[in-house]
């Protein structure tokens, strides 16, 4: 039914009343099985996408970013946070905790921000946040070491960034002369995207900027009560010491 009413709704439409859409595709999928910590919605399934990526019906949030909840939100009471192209699911429930102060940044107008920043020039003070939300980011930079020098110098002393981006095994894998979309789908799995990163090649970059790291790898509980993905890294980039 979710991909029924995609195919069936131009997307002007489909944000117009996604609220009341998604109450709508959510009904066939109450139950008491699994749960998404997000929106809270209890159902008997997920939405199985077809990358195997497991999705809300109720709120859309997807695996990835229901693990990412699970790992902040014991940890961002009273903080100041960036977070770069958020999805609409996390921007809401965070934005519903007091006393945060939280800023939203989408620099290319896909989803709903407060600011348009560039992740390669930050237009934010040194050492403004205590918590930089980076998903999904820096396989679309073109110039990532600039980029990671801008986050270690936005965060406070202390502060944490969260990082993922799509992973392969080995060393990093990128081309500047691949610039076509049809070229760069095949060769880095998705049209604007510029590189592939390995967890070692990515965690070596951040270090050279000053990050400390911790690499927290996952793997899916026996019940996934919560529709997490069945593996994946998130790393933790920490700014302590001096930037390199």
């Amino acid at each position: 039914m979710y991909e029924f009413v995609k195919r069936l709704l131009p997307s002007s439409a489909l944000k117009r009343y996604e609220s009341i859409l998604r109450y709508i595709v959510a009904l066939p999928y109450y139950g008491n099985t699994f749960q998404c910590n997000i929106c809270l919605f209890s159902m008997s399934r997920f939405v199985n996408l077809k990358n195997g990526d497991q999705l809300c019906p109720r709120c859309g949030s997807l695996g990835r970013t229901r693990r990412l909840w699970s790992i902040i939100q014991d940890d961002i009471q009273n903080k100041t946070i960036l977070h770069f192209s958020p999805p609409k699911c996390l921007r809401s429930k965070i934005l519903s905790i007091p006393g945060l102060n939280y800023t939203t940044s989408d620099y290319s107008d896909e989803f709903q921000a407060d600011k348009q920043l560039n992740i390669e020039s930050i237009q934010e003070k040194d050492n403004s946040f205590d918590i930089i939300i980076c998903y999904h980011i820096l396989e679309h930079v073109t110039d990532d070491l600039p980029a990671m020098r801008e986050l270690w110098r936005i965060l406070k002393p202390g502060g944490l960034c969260y990082i993922q981006t799509p992973f392969k095994s080995g060393s990093i894998y990128e081309n500047a002369a691949i610039t076509r979309p049809e070229d760069r789908l095949i060769h880095f799995g998705q049209k604007d995207h510029v590189r592939i990163y390995s967890i070692s090649g990515l965690v070596h970059r951040l270090r050279s900027v000053g990050f400390d790291i911790q690499s927290k790898n996952f793997e899916v509980e026996k019940d996934n009560l919560y529709g997490f993905k069945s593996e994946e890294t998130v790393i933790i980039a920490q700014k302590n010491g001096i930037r390199r």
